[in-house]
């Protein structure tokens, strides 16, 4: 059974944070190391990566948040298993053991992410959709997913959904509709309608990763910079924010911070 990461990167700047990832979990996996690119970039460094998936058929238009390809992870996708990412995530620690939680699943998304200081994310003012639609706290980032009739399920679910959003969030998510689509919104509504989401989402604390948005940090005052808000300090030690040395997955939404970082 083949096994590896996969990530989506439409546009040169998401291609270069898709290669600080792939060098992350180079040098910080014991274990699963493959991670294959899906783009529409013609100039992909080859030796980065496993694989180097042309994106064909855009069904984006001209949308500002290219989002809706994110569908296609399921038919694109070279391995037996699989674990999807965003491009604007770095490794930090080795997670490999993980992989042995996720043997026991066919299709399993992040439920808990932790604020910079490592503790849980209780409220977070982003989630308005799930919470008063009473849908499950997906966060795609990090989602497995084997070759299987439930994954494809789900993704057959979430490509109608990216083609026809107005229509399936009317129907499943009205309360606080989401205009615009999103990954994480569409796989907790394809989750419910299926009604697996229970079969889906771990019992333990991982799959997990430190999310940067700075409504996820329990600030009374805040900007949507999260960078304003913290030093960031790359030591001999690891990497700090503030004061806070990082473990495990950051995901640091912020297209700025690897040219901070460097």
């Amino acid at each position: 059974m083949s096994q590896g990461y996969l990530v989506m990167a439409q546009g040169a700047e998401y291609l270069e944070m898709a290669v600080a990832l792939a060098k992350s979990i180079q040098q910080s996996q014991s274990l699963v190391k493959n991670i294959s690119v899906i783009t529409n970039q013609k100039l992909v460094d080859k030796k980065v990566f496993d694989k180097v998936i042309k994106l064909k058929n855009d069904i984006s238009g001209d949308a500002n948040w290219k989002i809706h390809n994110r569908c296609k992870f399921y038919d694109l996708t070279p391995y037996d298993e699989t674990v999807i990412l965003d491009a604007d995530m770095l490794f930090i620690d080795d997670v490999s053991h993980w992989w042995n939680l996720f043997n026991k699943y066919e299709f399993l998304y992040t439920s808990k992410v932790r604020t910079y200081r490592g503790d849980l994310v209780k409220q977070n003012p982003y989630r308005k959709s799930f919470v008063l639609n009473n849908l499950p706290n997906v966060y795609s980032a990090f989602t497995y997913f084997k070759k299987c009739d439930k994954s494809k399920s789900v993704f057959d679910l979430v490509t109608s959904m990216m083609t026809n959003w107005d229509e399936w969030v009317g129907r499943y998510a009205p309360e606080n509709k989401q205009e615009f689509p999103s990954l994480d919104l569409a796989i907790a509504m394809a989750v419910s309608i299926l009604d697996i989401a229970g079969e889906c989402e771990s019992p333990v604390d991982f799959p997990t990763f430190t999310h940067m948005k700075s409504g996820c940090q329990g600030w009374k005052y805040y900007s949507e910079d999260w960078k304003t808000h913290l030093g960031i300090y790359n030591t001999k030690s690891g990497l700090r924010l503030g004061n806070h040395l990082q473990s495990g997955i950051l995901h640091y939404t912020d297209k700025e911070f690897i040219k901070v970082l460097s």
